[in-house]
């Protein structure tokens, strides 16, 4: 069904090739009417808010307009976009038509194809489609004659008509029956929305010459003295299935496993760097916006530093180059190679883990003390009480996300606000002139 959605598609917006033998004619305004008499020798291109066909296009017709109503005689392809079209007449090739209603009428003749993206495409009995029809829309009434195949992924339909192959069709599982379609669009003028029964119904009087293949919920509704010459399969979409006790379980040890991991991370990182993630927590407390707006612009300055540490590894064997130390190229390499992994390892495991550490920890912090926590048994107790909460937040399916972007940024505010204000208390003061 994939391919066919594809082929929907490609054949609703694709554009025909105009033949450079023939002029166009563009036309525009508020109503375009080609009168009974009028006959266009090319193609014609009409902008409009409603438009009305009666004459004779001998090329192709592309129309957007809120509004198309053809009676006339196309010679050539149809290309419609729209609110509301009716169709009437004759078609020489292929028609596409995009809308929120269309309406094939009686006595309708096409010679080729029909490719339609609606909300609702009635074609009504009397109507001749030689070739194919392809339809991706909420509903369907399909009457007439068609010659060839129906490919439809719809929500719900309806034949009345003649399909004299084979007919295959996807409907949807909502099988409730809602108000008239016509309570929402008032401005119809040209097409009267119909009422379409939930699923698929086959009615009395339509036959179907070859396989009838539907992918539904429920079992189609075959009237009697429908005919369905060809073989009759139902494919119905697999129901998910259902988390047992012990799917439950094994998702409770995943949560257990992860806040494990988490937990031996995060201490790692406090024994390693207990006075960078003290103080990183410290002015997430104490400047939370300030940290905040920082980790917006930290994020992608680490991410931007990649690249100049990349660049290091050219530059430096180049640079020691200029200066004639050939021996100290390799070693240049080796040392940007080297800090170049070390950044980047750095980076993922503060990504990974050490934002969710230094979050956990902010967290415990505001619940124990109001006060910095300076020694390591102190962090690493407010980690393991932190932590469980961050792990709880994040698998709650709409807060994950947003937890995992929050932990982020408030981190790297952090560590990049602590790591500023050290810098600055940590220059040189000036001495101060005594007054003489």
């Amino acid at each position: 069904m994939r391919s066919i959605l594809f082929l929907i598609l490609a054949g609703v917006f694709s554009i025909s090739v105009v033949d450079s033998s023939r002029a166009a004619e563009f036309l525009s305004g508020q109503e375009v009417i080609i009168a009974a008499d009028d006959t266009w020798e090319g193609d014609v291109y009409i902008f409009a808010q409603s438009a009305k066909v009666e004459g004779t296009v001998k090329g192709d017709l592309v129309v957007y307009a809120q509004s198309l109503h053809v009676t006339g005689t196309v010679e050539g392809g149809l290309i419609a976009a729209g609110q509301e079209i009716l169709l009437e007449g004759t078609y020489g090739r292929t028609c596409r038509i995009a809308c929120q209603a269309a309406k094939i009428g009686a006595g309708t003749q096409m010679k080729r194809d029909l490719v339609a993206a609606c909300y609702s495409l009635e074609i009504e009995k009397g109507t001749a489609i030689d070739g194919d029809v392809i339809y991706a829309g909420f509903q369907a009434m399909l009457g007439g004659t068609i010659k060839e195949d129906v490919w439809a992924a719809v929500n719900r339909a309806e034949v009345t008509g003649k399909i004299e192959r084979e007919l295959s069709i996807t409907t949807d599982s909502n099988q409730q029956q809602g108000p008239p379609p016509n309570q929402f669009w008032q401005e119809m003028k040209l097409v009267n929305i119909p009422v379409v029964s939930p699923g698929l119904t086959i009615h009395e009087d339509a036959t179907i010459g070859g396989k009838l293949t539907y992918h539904s919920p429920t079992e189609v509704t075959i009237e009697d003295g429908a005919k369905v010459t060809g073989p009759i399969e139902w494919i119905e979409p697999a129901k998910p299935a259902q988390q047992g006790p012990k799917d439950k379980t094994n998702y409770f040890w995943d949560q257990l496993k992860r806040y494990v991991t988490l937990l031996v991370m995060g201490i790692l990182m406090v024994l390693c760097c207990p006075a960078t993630c003290g103080g990183s927590v410290d002015q997430i407390v104490q400047r939370p916006i300030m940290s905040l707006l920082a980790g917006i612009l930290a994020v992608p300055l680490s991410l931007i530093a990649i690249g100049v540490v990349a660049a290091m590894i050219g530059l430096i064997p180049m640079a020691f180059g200029w200066l004639t130390l050939d021996g100290l190229a390799v070693a240049g390499s080796f040392i940007a190679a080297f800090a170049m992994v070390l950044y980047m390892g750095s980076l993922g495991y503060f990504f990974v883990f050490g934002a969710a550490a230094v979050t956990s920890i902010t967290l415990g912090r505001i619940v124990f003390s109001d006060h910095p926590i300076t020694s390591r048994g102190r962090l690493i107790l407010s980690l393991a009480f932190g932590l469980v909460f961050y792990v709880v937040l994040t698998c709650v399916p709409y807060l994950r996300v947003g937890v995992f972007v929050a932990a982020i940024l408030f981190a790297f505010g952090g560590l990049f606000v602590w790591m500023l204000r050290g810098m600055i208390s940590s220059s040189p003061e000036k001495p101060v002139a005594k007054a003489s």
